[in-house]
């Protein structure tokens, strides 16, 4: 059995065969191993370790940092690599939509890997090439702005070869580039410069193989890794058919090492970071700064078991009080923080994704909010969007769309600072009440507090004046939980594969699809060749109906005169779900007949569900992308990422374009096309249903308007829709909307009802349509005078009949009111008790139950205790309970 140690030793012990290269020995590197973890490393000379930070701190500070900005220096980067043959591609979006089990893009390779049948396969546009990708990870939130390194958005300058030897290059080649970039264009000098033997594998080891770690003055600069082997069937392994160059060069390190400024946060946000300062007034220690970075090196919140403890030895080191730590740098790595947060926001937003309590937008919403309140619990009188401009008109040279997406960005920003600010004061006086208890704050409780109610670790401590014992790994739990993998819980594209799987018999052959032949087609024979009357199903060699599936619902009709309610797939297997199996026989010649009205609808549907698509995103944003979708004979829905429910002036936009599209008659067409071809013509939108599946994938495609990846039936012009009307809107989760709409003659149906219901109503008020809302309008407010009058009633009346009763008790003698009331009403029997309750304590009732109980104010009996000793069950408070006696 393989493990990551095994074959890390096996490796070590043949290092010869994986590691060692003819550079090394031409500049003069051996082989050497740390005395501290035991890993082999290669160097000029011998080094008391293998170089990581983790064994010794960083020392390639400069007392006169250099000014080089990101671009810039990117530029340096990309002309070493494109002046040795390397393809520069442009990089793809931080939402890894070609990948159904990533919701971000965490490495470069990521870009260039598609599922197939659960296996990994690379689509590349070029070979060799260089993608300078943004990727997104929120294991390390905790650390960003605490260690001076940690980033929740990077760029891996990816460095990619495919298919060596055949194509593109390997190790030797690779290891030389990097060499000659390292020493030339980085300036580390040879001596100082380290390579780490390591290894990199898959979970399943479906993929691993060597890598060498580069190091210089205990900064890890860039990590090479050979994908070479996979495990074999005898449990040793075997070479892969696709050897793969994944070389991610941490661009924001180089960065960080070529300018030598005490953290990487200065290097690479030094614009904003100088807006921040100079708004917030905020003055800094440089020298303390310096200091207190050298020693961040070693640090790692989440790896911390007491955050208090690891706080007071670093204000010890530097000569502290705690009260000065929190003072002087606290508030820089709050900045810091914003500085990451807000870049990372500007990404993700630009690219489309949604702040929201599911999945990695969860994830978002913790940054958004984490910058929020760092803003306002140090003062820096900054807007965040304020930040997220200077970082999209820094980058603008290498990243345009950033800041041509601003605008979009904003309105999404400005949304959640209101969900924020309206959440917050009730999170801020639970905060204060879980701080009281001075109970344990586990990890756990934690994060019931900040999912439900929306408190962070820092508000507790803001909450507290008292040092708090806070769990350090809270983010990293948190994104284990949101971010592991896509949210598909609305997706009801995805109902069909909830379906309870039948046993099948080996060797079946798939079902020929003979609706993508020719979609016209209303009937069909077949040969039967399988039968399971336990389950009432048909498998025949050939079928013309669509079984359920992409969210479009199944057809229904005819199998020999027996109705087929249901059809499924299973596998390449079409299962037809008959009304009665009982008469069918294996090798049968069958007559298929689709129920044509009910395929026609659908089809309208389906191909209504890509005009909305499209529409929405020209009319909601960019951010607009399909989370779910059904397609059925009466009704379809779409469900579109969305921060919140549009109004009815945008409803109406979005029908009117719709119908606009419609109207255009425009083409819809079906085309088999090459996935690499598909996503270079028309991008990652294609994928509105998830990622690619194959090699070659089937795109519709509507005219100058849309083209998605579909295997659903479709028109073959947008007029054949007809008419397209919204039933309903809805916002059924948090950033997602549902809009319900009819199509063709469903639609005029629906638009028939509503009439006739208007007509209706216009005859019941004897006025016109015109006249209607008017009349409504005059209705409802002489319907709330009314009401008032009838309240102004009841409290006259409840307060004379509570007068009555409590003389009837006084001149009784009596402690207290126990009455049976002549009132049905709850209401009104309220009304009573709390008018007598100013008197005296009283328990009332009603002859079919109710009860009421309640108490003055210096009572010492409770309404509760009243209401249980009268035989009721209900609850309440000690003054005033509710109930009812069965």
């Amino acid at each position: 059995m393989l493990s990551k140690k095994s074959l890390q030793q096996q490796f070590a012990s043949e290092y010869k065969t994986y590691y060692q290269v003819p550079l090394f020995i031409e500049e003069g590197f051996t082989r050497h191993v740390c005395p501290l973890c035991g890993k082999g490393y290669w160097s000029q000379t011998e080094q008391p370790d293998c170089g990581d930070s983790a064994h010794r701190p960083y020392a390639f500070f400069r007392s006169k940092p250099r000014t080089e900005t990101y671009v810039g220096f990117w530029k340096k980067f990309e002309d070493f690599w494109r002046k040795r043959g390397h393809t520069i591609v442009p990089r793809y979006p931080v939402l890894s939509r070609w990948r159904d089990d990533l919701p971000f893009t965490i490495a470069s390779i990521v870009d260039f890997q598609r599922l197939e049948q659960g296996k990994v396969v690379f689509e590349y546009p070029a070979n060799p090439l260089l993608v300078p990708q943004m990727c997104l990870r929120f294991p390390d939130i905790a650390n960003i702005g605490v260690t001076g390194r940690h980033f929740s958005c990077f760029m891996m300058a990816g460095q990619h070869a495919f298919n060596a030897p055949k194509e593109g290059y390997w190790k030797e080649e690779c290891l030389r580039y990097n060499y000659d970039f390292l020493t030339g264009v980085l300036g580390v000098p040879k001596a100082d410069l380290i390579y780490g033997e390591d290894l990199w594998n898959m979970p399943d080891f479906s993929a691993f193989g060597p890598s060498m770690e580069s190091f210089a003055h205990g900064l890890e600069l860039v990590n090479s890794v050979f994908m070479h082997y996979r495990a074999s069937a005898s449990g040793g392994f075997e070479e892969l058919d696709t050897k793969v160059i994944d070389v991610g060069w941490g661009f924001e390190r180089l960065l960080w090492y070529y300018n030598g400024t005490p953290t990487a946060y200065d290097a690479v946000f030094a614009k904003p970071l100088a807006f921040l300062k100079h708004q917030s007034g905020l003055h800094v220690d440089q020298h303390l700064l310096d200091r207190y970075a050298k020693i961040s090196s070693g640090l790692d919140v989440e790896s911390v078991v007491n955050l208090k403890q690891e706080k007071q030895k670093i204000a010890h080191s530097l000569g502290l009080t705690m009260a000065e730590l929190e003072k002087t740098i606290a508030p820089m790595q709050a900045m810091y923080a914003v500085a990451d947060h807000s870049r990372s926001l500007l990404f993700a937003l630009s690219d489309g994704a949604l702040p929201s309590n599911a999945a990695g937008g969860y994830n978002l919403r913790v940054l958004l909010r984490r910058s929020l309140s760092f803003l306002k619990e140090y003062h820096f009188n900054v807007e965040l969007e304020q930040v997220m401009q200077l970082h999209a008109e820094d980058l603008k040279p290498l990243f345009p769309e950033l800041y041509e997406n601003l605008a979009d960005v904003f309105e999404v920003v400005s949304v959640e600072k209101r969900k924020y600010a309206s959440s917050m004061e009730k999170a801020t006086g639970l905060a204060r009440q879980v701080v009281a208890e001075r109970a344990p704050i586990t990890t756990a409780k934690l994060m019931t507090l900040y999912e439900s109610h929306g408190i962070t670790p820092e508000l507790l401590e803001k909450a507290s004046a008292q040092p708090l014992e806070i769990p350090t790994d809270f983010y990293q739990k948190l994104t284990e939980r949101h971010v592991m993998s896509k949210d598909n819980s609305a997706e009801d594209s995805q109902a069909d594969a909830t379906k309870k799987k039948i046993e099948l018999p080996a060797g079946l052959p798939a079902t020929q699809l003979l609706y993508y032949d020719d979609a016209q087609l209303k009937q069909a024979h077949a040969t039967v060749l399988h039968v399971d009357r336990e389950h009432q199903v048909v498998i025949t060699d050939r079928t013309v109906f669509y079984p359920e599936g992409g969210g479009q619902c199944a057809d229904h009709g005819m199998m020999e005169g027996i109705e087929v309610p249901d059809v499924q797939k299973q596998g390449g297997a079409v299962l037809h779900f008959v009304k009665d199996a009982s008469g069918f026989q294996v090798g049968q010649k069958v007559l298929l007949q689709l129920d044509w009205d009910r395929r026609e609808s659908i089809s309208r549907h389906h191909t209504a569900t890509h005009v909305m698509i499209a529409t929405a995103r020209q009319v909601l944003g960019g951010h607009a992308w399909q989370h779910g979708s059904r397609k059925d004979e009466d009704e379809a829905h779409v469900d579109i990422t969305h921060y919140e429910k549009p109004d009815a002036a945008t409803i109406a936009e979005l029908e009117k374009q719709a119908n606009k599209i419609i109207q255009d008659a425009r083409g819809v067409h079906v085309v088999w096309m090459d996935r690499g071809e598909a996503e270079q013509k028309y991008g990652f939108r294609l994928y509105q249903g998830g990622g690619a599946i194959g090699k070659s994938i089937r795109v519709v495609i509507i005219d100058d308007y849309d083209a998605e990846a579909c295997g659903g039936i479709h028109r073959t012009k947008t007029n054949q829709i007809g008419l397209l009307k919204i039933t309903g809107v809805e916002q059924n989760q948090d950033s997602v909307v549902r809009i319900r709409y009819k199509a063709g003659p469903k639609a005029l149906e629906h638009v028939q009802r509503q009439e006739h219901m208007l007509q209706e109503a216009c005859a019941a008020l004897s006025v016109s349509p015109d006249q209607l809302t008017s009349a409504v309008k005059r209705l409802f407010e002489e319907w709330k005078a009314a009401k008032k009058e009838s309240e102004k009633a009841q409290e006259v009346l409840a307060e004379n009949f509570a007068h009555k009763l409590v003389e009837d008790a006084v001149h009784r003698k009596a402690a207290q009111v126990n009455k049976e009331v002549p009132y049905t009403s709850m209401k009104l029997l309220e009304l009573v008790a709390s008018h007598v309750s100013h008197k005296m304590d009283c328990v009332l009732w009603t002859a079919d139950g109710l009860y009421v109980a309640a108490t003055t104010e210096a009572s010492l009996q409770d309404a509760k205790e009243l209401l249980k000793a009268a035989g009721a069950k209900g609850g309440g408070t000690k003054r005033f309970a509710r109930g009812k006696k069965s």
